[in-house]
């Protein structure tokens, strides 16, 4: 066939051109064997948090410790404190979202924990068997402080949830102290000075002091706990931290030691009953 001529404008193709003589010919390699992925567990242990709770109709208090087994690091105690006087609505404390001051206290610790590790004690509104016809008002209060409390951890997803009766944390600190919890010796008079306060208030005092002192020799913690100012009674605003230069008569301490005495009581009885490893620095 005779040869074809280009077109105007058209380049003019060799026609040995599809041959490639300049292209060498390259050994196929042999590929590498496939290699076996090792997957760890998408839900790796992070750690756990345990969080104690005092509520009452002027405040929730909380506290938590914490093991981060990523860092293989034990923190806490870290705190948390919602506090209301007598101009805050009452629905508006009932309704309070309780569960972001257990985030906040997770937060803290720069831990993102499943729920399920996450333990949380609440005091309970009153001992049992307690009620009497005075009592009725303030007690109904309680309790509905103690529920809307709750149902806000629950609503949430936090299932690890219980309340703690008194005498189980008290017995806690008591024998810290090296004490007991009968009255002659959880009321001591010698409290009223140390503290500021009347012969009647002196047991509520047992946490703080309890918790400053281990605190102070560095056995249980791995953060000190503050010493916040006591709590005292106003007539307009209820109750409240004590303001500088004040010469009222404390009322209480800070309602964080107690959330801190529920937390750590909590942990010996989760302790006792095999669910977590032991505290130990």
């Amino acid at each position: 066939m005779p040869k074809k001529k280009p077109l105007p404008g058209q380049l003019e193709i060799d026609s040995n051109f599809h041959e490639k003589p300049h292209v060498q010919q390259v050994a196929v390699r042999k590929k590498h064997p496939k290699r076996q992925l090792l997957f760890k567990d998408s839900k790796p242990d992070k750690g756990w948090m345990i969080a104690g709770f005092d509520v009452s109709l002027s405040c929730i208090a909380g506290a938590a410790i914490a093991y981060d087994a990523i860092l293989n690091k034990f923190k806490g105690p870290v705190f948390v404190n919602q506090r209301w006087t007598k101009e805050d609505h009452y629905f508006e404390r009932v309704g309070f979202r309780s569960h972001e001051l257990v985030l906040d206290l997770e937060h803290q610790m720069l831990l993102t924990l499943p729920l399920e590790k996450i333990f949380i004690a609440e005091e309970e509104p009153w001992p049992f068997g307690l009620i009497k016809g005075g009592d009725s008002g303030w007690l109904k209060q309680q309790a509905e402080m103690s529920g809307g409390f709750l149902g806000s951890l629950l609503h949430y997803g936090f299932r690890n949830v219980s309340q703690m009766n008194t005498i189980r944390w008290r017995q806690m600190v008591a024998n810290d102290l090296g004490i007991t919890t009968h009255v002659s010796k959880w009321k001591e008079p010698k409290l009223c000075m140390l503290y500021n306060c009347t012969p009647a208030d002196t047991g509520k005092f047992r946490t703080k002091q309890w918790a400053l002192a281990y605190s102070a020799n560095g056995n249980y913690w791995q953060e000190s706990v503050p010493n916040w100012p006591d709590i005292i009674k106003s007539q307009k605003l209820g109750n409240i931290p004590r303001p500088k230069n004040s010469r009222a008569k404390s009322h209480q301490p800070d309602d964080r030691y107690d959330a801190l005495a529920i937390c750590w009581t909590h942990y010996y009885e989760l302790l006792q009953d095999g669910i977590l490893p032991g505290l130990d620095k």
